[in-house]
């Protein structure tokens, strides 16, 4: 309007605000950027904590534990492949320390003698440790009323309210537009 540049976020952000409940967005070339740029400029130089059994390989051979490094971040293993417990994340927590990521390990699932910890459990060590709760759902879902062809996934705007600073999540595979990264979440954050 003013015959100036603008700033092509302007267009989706509060689009996303409204279908994700959050306070802020941003969009990128694809998840793995999404992922990368989080990491990198909220963690840089320091520790991010993850769940042994959440170091997936996600699409075109991007693997979680290379992205962190990638980042300049530090990657914290905590559990085991099927079990990780509140404890694990709360004694890995130290001066270094800047984020828990949690990811959704949408493409596998392992069955039987298994725990993974709640994320308002997770959101609460979090904010009681003064670091950030991030995630990365690959996928993402906007909406998701188990449809007949999609299995149940949760959707974006339930990640951030059980407490999530910041969820990343692809916004192609699901609201099937063109190849697309998105960042959700704190406007702090995000900004």
């Amino acid at each position: 309007k003013s015959g100036k540049r603008g700033d092509r976020n302007s267009h989706i952000n509060e689009l996303f605000q409204a279908l994700c409940n959050c306070e802020s967005s941003i969009m990128v070339n694809n998840n793995a950027s999404a992922v990368f740029l989080m990491l990198n400029s909220l963690c840089e130089n320091k520790e991010v904590i993850i769940s042994r059994g959440q170091q997936v390989e996600i699409g075109g051979s991007f693997r979680i534990p290379d992205i962190i490094k990638s980042s300049g971040c530090k990657m914290i293993e905590v559990g085991t492949t099927n079990r990780t417990n509140l404890d694990d994340y709360a004694n890995a927590i130290d001066d270094e320390t800047a984020a828990i990521l949690h990811v959704h390990t949408s493409n596998y699932k392992i069955v039987g003698f298994t725990n993974n910890v709640e994320l308002r459990e997770l959101s609460d060590l979090c904010i009681n440790n003064k670091i950030n709760l991030l995630c990365d759902l690959g996928s993402g879902s906007i909406y998701n009323k188990n449809i007949n062809f999609m299995p149940l996934e949760k959707e974006v705007q339930n990640y951030i309210n059980d407490g999530v600073d910041i969820v990343t999540y692809s916004g192609d595979k699901l609201l099937g537009g063109a190849q697309g990264g998105i960042i959700s979440g704190k406007i702090n954050l995000v900004s």
